[in-house]
């Protein structure tokens, strides 16, 4: 009696240990994220700033138009949060069904040009699986990054470790450019945004 009431005691200390290791882990970053800001209902393709991204073609997110697209905002470098994040992307672009995924866009976007080029991109794209046909690991220039994050409302700054504090954000842009669903936190549910994406190409096959 007494070992089975030593083996449910160190149990229960191991699921505190795991549950306080969760929280200075992976998830529990987040709770240090910058808060994303309000965002006005303007186009992101009003900017016209040019992005290159992992397979080296060069874009203006104007050549978009048309599509509904999922934006995230992230730097390689990150190894605990950016990969969640950009994983939350993939959660939300599997919700699409899949006659309409080929309709859909999804633009990672560095906040980390120095450091993430084309070909460390590309070797990112790999390492997560997502180097997939409609996905676009993408850098541009300080000025133009910094716009489209104003746009989105994400919030990020440089630490002096090299690494970043930012918001995380995955954004739904509609077809002509506007942001219409925004998820922020890690781990959020994707299924209502998944839903619109659906509406979106839905309507967009009208047209």
């Amino acid at each position: 009696m007494k070992t089975t009431e030593f083996i449910l005691t160190l149990l229960v200390v191991m699921g505190f240990y795991s549950v306080g290791w969760a929280q200075n882990h992976g998830h529990g970053h987040d709770h240090n994220a910058i808060k994303a800001t309000e965002i006005q209902d303007h186009s992101i393709y009003h900017t016209m700033a040019e992005w290159t991204d992992h397979r080296g073609d060069v874009y203006e997110l104007n050549d978009f138009k048309g599509n509904p697209l999922i934006v995230v905002m992230f730097y390689g470098n990150c190894v605990d949060v950016c990969p969640i994040l950009i994983q939350d992307a993939w959660r939300l672009f599997r919700e699409i069904d899949q006659s309409n995924k080929e309709h859909v866009r999804v633009l990672a976007v560095t906040f980390d040009p120095d450091n993430d080029s084309p070909a460390v991109l590309h070797a990112y794209a790999d390492a997560q699986q997502l180097n997939i046909p409609g996905w676009h690991f993408m850098t541009g220039n300080r000025s133009g990054i910094r716009e489209l994050a104003m746009m989105l409302g994400v919030e990020f700054r440089q630490t002096g470790n090299g690494n970043f504090e930012h918001s995380n954000l995955v954004t739904v842009i509609d077809t002509e450019g506007v942001v219409v669903e925004r998820i922020e936190g890690l781990g959020q549910p994707v299924e209502e945004a998944g839903k619109l994406l659906n509406e979106l190409v839905k309507t967009m096959e009208m047209q």
